[in-house]
C-alpha cells in the first residue's frame, strides 16, 4: 500500500512531543574505526612558515580506551596513538601537510585507524586564520557530492574543494559551476584517483566566483572538502579567514534543520542552503524562499535561532562574519548544520588544546529532553535553554574552557564546538548521524485493516527501502492516529528497515493511522469494539475547614477515561474543578480522592461526571450539601507565587461584616494598584493581582477594614520580578 502525497513538512515537527522510540540498529554515524581525509590548503600568511604558527593536527576522541595508527602513505609518514575512555589525544603533524597544488593529483591522503569507535576533528591553524571539520569514517562516505563553500569577493580568491581516494582505480567525475583553468562551467572532465591520492581545485577568480553547486560522482567511494583558503564575510568587511568542511554524500542530506547564532556575535551569522533537485521548496521561519533548482544555493543573514524545513534534500551551512561585521572578537569559519534526522544521543567532543580565548558549544535540544542532556556527567540546567520560536526545540549556548566535554540524552540532540581569537575563529558539529535519508524510495505499510477490544494494544510497522528494494535504516517515521484514538509518535528503522508504533486503545469506534516519511505516506485502520459502563459503589465527602475532601470507590471499571470533578456554589450553575484519571478496565475495586481548598464562605454541592475514552459520560451527585462557615479571625496572608511575574493571589479572612480596602503600594509608599474595596461579608477571600504594568521591585499590599467602630490593618511584602 503506497501513497506519494504532498504533505507539509511542519506536520512532522509535532511528532517530537512524543518520547524517543528506537529499534535495535547499528550505528551510522560520524564515529568509526577508518578514516580516508585531508586538508584543503590555508592561506600563507607573510612570515608564518614554522610549526609552532602554522600547523595542522588531529584532534581524536572516543568512548573506549583504544589505539590506532595516522599515517600519510604517500610521504612514508606514521605514528601511533592511544585515547582513553572519555578523552581526547592530539596528533600534530611533523610538516604542514595540507594540499596546495590546484587541478593536480597529489598524494597527501591521510589514513586514521582505530581497533575501536573514534571520532575524528581535523585542525588548520595559523596566525589568524584557522578552522576545523568533524571528519566522516569510510563506512559513511558515499559516491554522490555536492561541493559548498563560499564565493571569493575580490580580497584572497580562493574558493576551492579536495576530494581524497579511498580505492585504487576510482574514476572521479567532476562538473564544476564556473570556469578554472582549463575546466570550463558546466563540463564534465575525470579524474582517476587511487587510494590516498588527492585532488584540489582552486578558483580564484574575482568576485562572485564560486564552486559552490559543483557536482562530483565517483565509482567507489570518495571524501570531499569544501571551503575556501580564506574568505571575507560578506562581502566589504574585513578580516579573512580559512573555511574548511568535510562533506557527507548527498544520501545523508536532510529536510529539517534547526539554526543557532554563534555566541557573542551581535549581527548575527550567515547560512547557505544548497538544493540537491530541482523544484526544492524551502521555507525559512515558516517563510517561503524561492525555489531552488538542484546545484542552486540560498544564502540569509540569521541573528536568532531558525528552522530550516525543505520539500526535497537540502544541505545546510553555517558561517562565522569577519570582524568588523559587529566589530567583536573572531572571523569567519564554516561549520555544517545537520539536520535534526541526523542527531546523535552521545557526543566525545573536542576543543583545541590552545590558541582560542573563548570556546563554545551549541546545543540544540527536543523540548522534553530539555533538563536532562548530561555535560560530563552533570545535567545541563534546564534554564540554560531558549525555546526555538514555532518549533518543538530548545538551545543552549555553553561557554567551555578547552577540553574534552562528554555528552549524553536518551533523546537525539545536536551539537557544535567552536570558538574564537583575535582575527580569528574556528567550528564543527561535535558528531552526526549519516542515514539515507535522500535514498527512501518507497514505504510499505501493514496491517492495512484490524479489529481489537478497547483497553487492548495494537501494533503497526513500516519498511522502509531504497530505489534497489533494500532496506534503509535509522530512518525516522511518523505515525499519526485519527479517529477515536488520536494521538501519534515516531520510529526510527532497525537493520531490517521496520520501524514499530504501538499504542493502546481506549475508545471504541475506528482509528485511522497515517504512517508517514514526508511524501511517502500509508494509510492504515484499526476498528475497537465498545465499552461497558462503571459501577459506582460510593461517593462521600469531610470538611475540614475551608477544605472539602471528596471520596468514591468503583466496583468495576471498563474502558473509564475518568472523572470530571465539578461543584456548584448556592444553586449556581456547575462548573469543572479538576480531573481524577481512570483505571481503564479493571474488575478490581478502585478508590479515589480530590481536595477542593481554599473555598470561601457558602453552601456548595458537588457531582462528578464519569467519562468514557469513547466520549460517553454519566453524572454521580453527592447526596449531601456542604457549608463553608465564617472563619473565626481577621487575617491576611503571603502572596503566592512570590516572587511573581505578571501575576499572584492573595488570601484574606473577615469573621465579620465592613468596608475594606486591599490596596498595593510601591517602595516609596505611592499608591499603584487598589486591588479592592468597598463592603464584604465576613467569610474567606481570594483574589488575583497582576503585575503587568509594574517594573520589577518590592512592593507592599495593605488591607484596612473597619465596621462600627472596630478596624483592622495588616500589610505584608511582596516581589516583581521579571
Amino acid at each position: 500500500m503506497k501513497f506519494f502525497n504532498k504533505l507539509v513538512i511542519t506536520l512532522f515537527v509535532a511528532a517530537l512531543l512524543f518520547p524517543l522510540a528506537e529499534n535495535t540498529v547499528q550505528a551510522n554515524d560520524s564515529k568509526g574505526t577508518e578514516f580516508w581525509i585531508a586538508f584543503p590548503d590555508n592561506y600563507p600568511r607573510p612570515g608564518v612558515n614554522n610549526q609552532s604558527t602554522y600547523f595542522q593536527q588531529l584532534l581524536i576522541t572516543s568512548n573506549y580506551n583504544t589505539s590506532g595508527i595516522v599515517s600519510i602513505p604517500g610521504i612514508g609518514f606514521s605514528t601511533n596513538f592511544s585515547v582513553s575512555a572519555n578523552s581526547s589525544v592530539i596528533v600534530q603533524f611533523p610538516l604542514t601537510v595540507d594540499v596546495n597544488a590546484s587541478d593536480v593529483i597529489t598524494d597527501w591522503g591521510i589514513h586514521v585507524t582505530s581497533l575501536d569507535d573514534i571520532t575524528v576533528y581535523g585542525m588548520n591553524k595559523s596566525v589568524q586564520a584557522s578552522d576545523g571539520f568533524l571528519a566522516l569514517p569510510l563506512d559513511v562516505l558515499g559516491k554522490e557530492y555536492q561541493v559548498l563553500g563560499y564565493r571569493n569577493v575580490g580580497v584572497v580568491n580562493g574558493n576551492q574543494f579536495l576530494l581524497v581516494g579511498t580505492v585504487d582505480g576510482t574514476v572521479v567525475t567532476i562538473t564544476p559551476t564556473v570556469t578554472v583553468g582549463t575546466r570550463t562551467a558546466g563540463v564534465p572532465y575525470n579524474i582517476t584517483l587511487n587510494q590516498s591520492e588527492t585532488y584540489l581545485l582552486r578558483d580564484t577568480n574575482g568576485l562572485p566566483s564560486d564552486l559552490t553547486g559543483t557536482r562530483i560522482s565517483s565509482t567507489e567511494p570518495v571524501g570531499l572538502f569544501g571551503g575556501h583558503q580564506s574568505a571575507n564575510i560578506p562581502r566589504g568587511f574585513v578580516s579573512d579567514d580559512h573555511l574548511v568542511e568535510m562533506i557527507p554524500p548527498m544520501s545523508t542530506f536532510g529536510r529539517s534543520f534547526i539554526t543557532v547564532p554563534l555566541a557573542t556575535r551581535l549581527n548575527g551569522d550567515f547560512f547557505r542552503v544548497i538544493a540537491s533537485e530541482d523544484s526544492t521548496n524551502v521555507q525559512i521561519n515558516g517563510v517561503a524562499q524561492a525555489p531552488l533548482s538542484a546545484n542552486q544555493y540560498l544564502e540569509v543573514n540569521l541573528t536568532d535561532a531558525a528552522s530550516i524545513l525543505s520539500d526535497r534534500p537540502i544541505l545546510v551551512a553555517q558561517y562565522s562574519a569577519s570582524s568588523t561585521f559587529d566589530g567583536v572578537l573572531g572571523d569567519p569559519f564554516m561549520m555544517l548544520v545537520p539536520p535534526d534526522e541526523q542527531y546523535c544521543s552521545t557526543y566525545v567532543a573536542k576543543t583545541p588544546a590552545a590558541g582560542f580565548s573563548g570556546n563554545y558549544l551549541n546545543i540544540v535540544s527536543p523540548n522534553e529532553a530539555v533538563g536532562s542532556i548530561t555535560l560530563n556527567g552533570v545535567p545541563i540546567p534546564a534554564l540554560d535553554f531558549i525555546q526555538v520560536a514555532g518549533t518543538d526545540y530548545s538551545y543552549a549556548r555553553i561557554p567551555v574552557s578547552p577540553g574534552d566535554y562528554v555528552l549524553n540524552s536518551d533523546y537525539r540532540f545536536g551539537c557544535h564546538v567552536y570558538g574564537f581569537n583575535f582575527l580569528e575563529g574556528y567550528g564543527y558539529p561535535a558528531g552526526q548521524s549519516a542515514w539515507r535519508l535522500a535514498d527512501v524510495v518507497e514505504i510499505e505499510s501493514g496491517p492495512e485493516q484490524s479489529t481489537g477490544t478497547v483497553g487492548s494494544e495494537h501494533c503497526v510497522e513500516t519498511r522502509v527501502t531504497d530505489g534497489n528494494g533494500g532496506p534503509l535504516a535509522g530512518i525516522r517515521v511518523d505515525f499519526e492516529q485519527r479517529g477515536s484514538n488520536p494521538g501519534g509518535g515516531f520510529s526510527y528503522t532497525n537493520d531490517s528497515g521496520y520501524a514499530t508504533h504501538c499504542y493502546i486503545g481506549y475508545v471504541g469506534g475506528i482509528d485511522t493511522i497515517l504512517c508517514r516519511y514526508y511524501e511517502f505516506v500509508d494509510t492504515l485502520f484499526k476498528t475497537w469494539d465498545s465499552p461497558q459502563p462503571v459501577e459506582l459503589s460510593s461517593f462521600t465527602s469531610v470538611i475540614q475547614d475551608r477544605e472539602v475532601k471528596l471520596y468514591w470507590s468503583t466496583s468495576a471499571e471498563i474502558n473509564n477515561s475518568g472523572f470530571d470533578v465539578e461543584r456548584s456554589a448556592s444553586g449556581s450553575a456547575w462548573s469543572k474543578i479538576g480531573f481524577v484519571t481512570g483505571n481503564g478496565t479493571t474488575t478490581l475495586p478502585k478508590n479515589y480522592e480530590f481536595t477542593d481548598g481554599s473555598l470561601v464562605s457558602g453552601r456548595y454541592s458537588y457531582r462528578l461526571k464519569q467519562i468514557d475514552f469513547n466520549g460517553n459520560y454519566e453524572y454521580f451527585n453527592l447526596s449531601n450539601e456542604i457549608e463553608i462557615g465564617v472563619p473565626e479571625k481577621f487575617d491576611l496572608s503571603q502572596n503566592y507565587p512570590n516572587p511573581f511575574n505578571p501575576s499572584t493571589k492573595i488570601n484574606y479572612t473577615l469573621p465579620r461584616d465592613g468596608n475594606i480596602a486591599l490596596s498595593v503600594f510601591d517602595n516609596s509608599g505611592r499608591l499603584v494598584s487598589k486591588i479592592a474595596e468597598g463592603f464584604k461579608t465576613a467569610g474567606y477571600y481570594s483574589v488575583d493581582f497582576s503585575a503587568a504594568n509594574l517594573s520589577s521591585g518590592i512592593y507592599f499590599y495593605k488591607l484596612e477594614f473597619n465596621s462600627s467602630g472596630q478596624n483592622f490593618a495588616k500589610t505584608m511584602k511582596m516581589t516583581v520580578l521579571k
